[in-house]
């Protein structure tokens, strides 16, 4: 299981890299890169490194793997036009699967539209919507710990080669942690009068060294898989290769973290996001959370400042309450709330 999971994780980031640099165009499923979190939204998307719990599920499934104990989540995204997205997720340690699993649900609604024909006579409504289902996996290797190596590390045995992970004798060129998942999903789109479905599968790893504790390396990809054929040509989904590094800064009581992100999508220019989180404690079990976040994507289109991101975030106890929200120019705003618990 182990040995199949890092081989997977490292085939699906490396299967779209080359076609990433030269598809400029559009994609379908548009939804399913609009985030998971108010805290992502808040740090302006720069996730891939940082994520956790279920959220993890959607930006780098390697994050399920830090998992502790159980946890639940729900965000709720409210976009410009009334058009609103959902997201729900579990996760939990599996002991006898020697990892995390973790199950999320994805949904995208937006209010009624007149159904007309060809000669303008309104003849009923309809209400486009899209859902996503994924189940994930996540496990967590021990860098420091030879029975725990990376299958590359463990099995090289070309004559006369040198093994690629290892300085002299058995002691790792790198040590850590790494945390390794994939994710599978379905995915549907219902246009009222047309409808499709595929799957798709999202792979990811974070790695800890432990030279550098505070440091936090991450790669993720996301929607690699089939087409959405609505009529007669087949529509790519918005797959994307996101890379990322984050530092913890800290002090008595409190933590600074800011965080880069770089993605590539199949279908569009490469971007990049900057977030920043500071985090305090404010009691024995209560702490909040100030959020800032920039991302260049939708800089060409709706101007500079709609790329600013803000956020906050309250964690009591078990219970923690995230919001956070983006100016979107002439379109509007959108908003984000989120809610979880850690059983």
């Amino acid at each position: 299981m182990r040995r199949a999971l890092a081989a997977a994780v490292l085939l699906a980031a490396a299967a779209p890299a080359r076609a990433l640099q030269t598809n400029v165009g559009t994609a379908a499923a548009d939804f399913l890169t609009i985030g998971a979190g108010a805290r992502s939204l808040g740090m302006g998307g720069a996730c891939t490194a940082i994520a956790s719990g279920p959220d993890a599920i959607y930006w780098n499934p390697g994050g399920l793997a830090a998992m502790s104990s159980p946890e639940a989540t729900y965000s709720i995204t409210q976009l410009p036009a009334s058009i609103t997205h959902n997201y729900a997720a579990v996760g939990a340690p599996v002991p006898w699967l020697n990892g995390d699993l973790g199950f999320a649900f994805t949904s995208l609604t937006q209010p009624s539209l007149d159904l007309v024909t060809a000669s303008n006579q309104t003849v009923g409504s309809f209400a486009p919507h899209s859902e996503a289902y994924a189940l994930a996996y996540a496990h967590r290797f021990n860098l420091n710990d030879s029975s725990d190596t990376l299958p590359l590390d463990r099995e090289w045995n070309i004559p006369g080669g040198e093994r690629p992970l290892t300085e002299t004798g058995d002691r790792p060129l790198v040590t850590g942690t790494l945390d390794a998942g994939l994710s599978a999903k379905y995915i549907e789109e219902n246009l009222g009068t047309r409808s499709a479905s595929t799957f798709a599968i999202d792979a990811g790893a974070t790695l800890k060294p432990s030279s550098l504790p505070d440091l936090v390396l991450g790669g993720a990809v996301r929607n690699l898989g089939g087409k959405l054929n609505f009529i007669a040509d087949a529509e790519p989904l918005p797959t994307e290769i996101g890379v990322s590094a984050a530092y913890a800064i800290r002090g008595e009581g409190w933590r600074l973290l800011p965080a880069l992100d770089v993605s590539l999508p199949y279908a569009g220019n490469p971007y990049a996001k900057l977030g920043v989180e500071y985090s305090r404690v404010l009691g024995e079990r209560t702490a909040a959370s100030l959020r800032l976040g920039y991302t260049t994507q939708p800089a060409v289109d709706l101007g500079l400042v709609s790329g600013l991101t803000a956020g906050v975030g309250l964690h009591v106890n078990k219970f923690f309450f995230d919001a956070a929200f983006e100016p979107m120019s002439s379109l509007g705003n959108q908003y984000r709330l989120s809610v979880g618990w850690r059983f």
